[in-house]
């Protein structure tokens, strides 16, 4: 069955003319019976489609893994390395440099000290020196680590490594010149330095961990 375009009654399918109107049809009534049967059928195939679609929503939704939330990192450490640890770095390097720059790391006997030992007084004002430049680092650092700079970390270890050098360094130059202290510099120092090891490869590990805060 078509509808005429003229009055809308109904006609029938290949019929010219409306019955009530007498208006002339032609092809019209079967274009318009095709075209409400095509929609009858979108419809359907919209209203099958729609509850299918549905449950595969539900099936994926029910099929997503839960995800786990992100563990927090704790930062006591890294509040400790800000506000005291590097602050007091710089004050130790500072107080080094001073009284190796000045031999009063010998107290009164640096006249005597440096009389006998002559290259001695060459070594203090080298690694006196490099002390000073390390404590005006660590302070340098502490700022970079507390604005959360990229580079922050970076500084960080690479102030313990150079701190690290200076002290293999200065063992190293001091024991050959002065036979005497050997034994004294290495019962002294030797178990210093152990600790920096262990305690530059836990801050590598650790900031590490959170290199992704550090992104100014």
């Amino acid at each position: 069955m078509g509808v005429c375009n003229n009055c809308g009654n109904q006609i029938s399918d290949g019929q010219l003319t409306c019955p009530v109107c007498g208006a002339y049809t032609g092809a019209g009534a079967q274009a318009n019976n095709q075209a409400s049967q095509q929609n009858m059928y979108n419809q359907q195939g919209m209203y099958n489609q729609a509850p299918q679609q549905n449950m595969y929503n539900q099936q994926d939704m029910y099929n997503q893994t839960p995800q786990q939330p992100q563990k927090e990192l704790g930062m006591k450490w890294f509040h400790f390395v800000i506000y005291f640890q590097l602050f007091v770095s710089a004050l130790v390097g500072l107080w080094n440099g001073f009284q190796l720059l000045t031999g009063r790391i010998y107290g009164e006997n640096t006249d005597r000290v440096y009389s006998y030992f002559s290259g001695l007084k060459g070594v203090d004002t080298i690694i006196g020196i490099c002390y000073i430049a390390i404590a005006i680092f660590a302070l340098v650092t502490r700022f970079m680590l507390a604005d959360f700079k990229k580079c922050g970390p970076a500084m960080y270890i690479g102030m313990q490594v150079a701190g690290l050098i200076i002290s293999i360094a200065y063992i190293a130059s001091v024991t050959s010149i002065v036979d005497g202290l050997t034994e004294y510099i290495a019962s002294s120092t030797y178990g210093t330095m152990a600790v920096s090891i262990v305690m530059l490869i836990c801050n590598i590990v650790y900031f590490k961990k959170r290199k992704h805060l550090f992104d100014r």
